[in-house]
This record gives C-alpha cells, structure tokens and sequence, in this order.
C-alpha cells in the first residue's frame, strides 16, 4: 500500500492541537507520529521543541478534497495559535517505512533501558555508550507512536522504571508500537495486557514483543478499553491525549482497573490541560502521588485517594 504522509512542524505547546485537528483524517483515526526536530541525543533536557506532527492517508484515499480540508483545519487553528500549513508527499510503502530512520539513533532512558533500532546493529559507533546492566529494547516503531524519542513515552519509562515491583500485571492503554509493555517486561513485570485501536500499532506491537523475546508475556489485542471486563492491575500505563484520559475516567472507570496500591501512569498531557486532568483523576477517586515535566508536557503518577 503506498501512502500520503501530511506533515506539520510544530512546537511543544502546537504538538497537542495539531495532532487533534489532524486525527479525524488519519488512518484509523489516530495513527498519529509526533517526532521531535532533533532526534540524536538520549537527554531529554537537550531535545530541540520543535516537533513534526505526521499522519499517513492510504493513497486511495488521497483526494484534492481531503487536501483542502487537512489546510482548511489548520488554517482555522493558526488563528489562535502560529501554524504553518502542512507539507504533503506521497510515500511507496517502503519508502515511509524508511523515511525517518536516518534519523533515529540508539539511545538510553532513565538509568537502566536502552532504545536499540532493530536496523542498527548492537556494535555500531552509535551503540558505543551501551552499558553492560543497560536492559535493551529492540525497536521498529513503523507507524505507531511510541518511538522513545517524545518526552511523553520518556517520562512514562522514568515512572514505570520507579515503580514497578517484580511480577506487577500491567494493562496498558494505547500502546501504540508497544515500547511501554516491552520496557516493563524487560524490567520484571508480570503478564501485560496492551491494546489499541489501530491494526497498524496491534501489528507493530507484535513485531516488537518478538523481536525482544516478551511476546510470551504479553497478550496484545485491537480493543477500546470498554471491551474489557473491571479486573485490577498492579500498574495501568496511559500515553495518549488529555482529552481522551479524562474521557476514560468519566465514562470507562479508569481507575477501577487499578489495584488498592497501584501505580496508574498518565501521560500526553500539555500543562495547560493538567487542570482539567487532576479534576478528574480526583472525581474518580484518585490522588496524584508524583508528577514529572518536560516542558510543556506532563507526566503523572496516581493511586487510589484512600491509600
């Protein structure tokens, strides 16, 4: 299948409106990749804000019409807030598997976990910094987001990093290329459940958890979280949107899916949003216990209020 890629560059505070005007014309409405403008470095702190916000469009798909409507929504968002009008390209299929690996080195999260592109081999001059405790993720986002590289998934790898306890069940919402589950895998955790929307983010997961040698671990399907029945997890991990979290609170029971003493894992959310996001893990019954910032993004650590 070959595929139109439109493409925003943006900053930390544009990166949450851009990827929400554009999500209605995605694939599956939501395969969304939000790449940081400078993707060499493994400190967070030194990553550029610029941010280049992708979606792809099966070519079929293409049409002079949708075009016009992808300019037309960000033409009415650049009137609150600078965006520059997107860039289209129309990508084989191997090309837009390929177009950003150039790109994406190997680099280290936290203390212990390390991003291993699956094209880049382990004694590369670009694995030199490897570490013999370093836990190694072996990596081939494709489409789906969770490339390592954006503050979100960083911050969500800091906590999970923290909190978690040897054998935790995980359930993890949105996973996206499965960087999330594979990390808490690699570093201890129990069975993991980790689902998505998206057929493309299901298909990478799976690729993912065999390559790092978890897939045993993890039970990975294309579900909403509604379609799961209530039973509790040590560790719930959610990188997704603002928007979406508090929608998951208010009207899927978000926090029930927690144990009495587990770790809940919010992320994705822009500091202007965090308000409304403490209102609502409040109104569920939740307390926030922790919270981390990259710039404008923030990451939240939650239990239950009684405990």
């Amino acid at each position: 299948m070959d595929w139109l890629e439109v493409r925003v560059l943006t900053d930390g505070e544009g990166a949450e409106a851009v990827a929400e005007t554009l999500r209605p014309f995605a694939y599956s409405e939501g395969v969304v990749l939000e790449q940081l403008g400078d993707m060499t470095t493994a400190d967070p702190d030194a990553l550029e804000s610029t941010i280049t916000v992708k979606i792809y469009i099966p070519k079929e798909e293409d049409t002079t019409q949708k075009r016009t409507q992808i300019e037309d929504a960000l033409h009415y968002l650049g009137r609150l807030y600078p965006i520059p009008p997107p860039t289209f390209h129309l990508l084989k299929e191997q090309d837009w598997a390929n177009a950003w690996k150039s790109h994406y080195k190997p680099f280290r999260i936290g203390k212990h976990v390390w991003i291993q592109p699956s094209w880049i081999d382990m004694d590369a001059p670009e694995a030199s910094d490897l570490q013999p405790d370093d836990i190694i993720l072996t990596l081939d986002p494709g489409m789906a987001f969770g490339t390592g590289l954006h503050p979100t998934t960083q911050m969500c790898i800091l906590f999970i990093e923290q909190y978690l306890k040897p054998k935790d069940t995980i359930l993890d919402v949105g996973t996206g290329s499965g960087i999330l589950s594979i990390a808490a895998a690699k570093l201890g955790s129990g069975p993991i459940v980790a689902f998505d929307t998206d057929e493309l983010a299901i298909k990478t997961t799976h690729e993912n958890a065999e390559i790092n040698g978890v897939h045993h671990l993890l039970k990975i399907d294309q579900k909403t979280l509604d379609e799961y029945p209530i039973k509790p997890y040590n560790m719930v991990l959610v990188n997704i949107l603002a928007p979406i979290i508090i929608n998951l609170f208010k009207n899927d029971r978000l926090i029930d899916y927690l144990i009495d003493d587990g770790v809940l894992i919010l992320s994705g959310i822009i500091d202007e949003q965090l308000a409304d996001v403490e209102t609502a893990v409040i109104e569920a019954g939740g307390r926030i216990i922790e919270t981390k910032q990259t710039r404008d993004w923030v990451c939240l650590a939650v239990k239950k209020g009684d405990f």
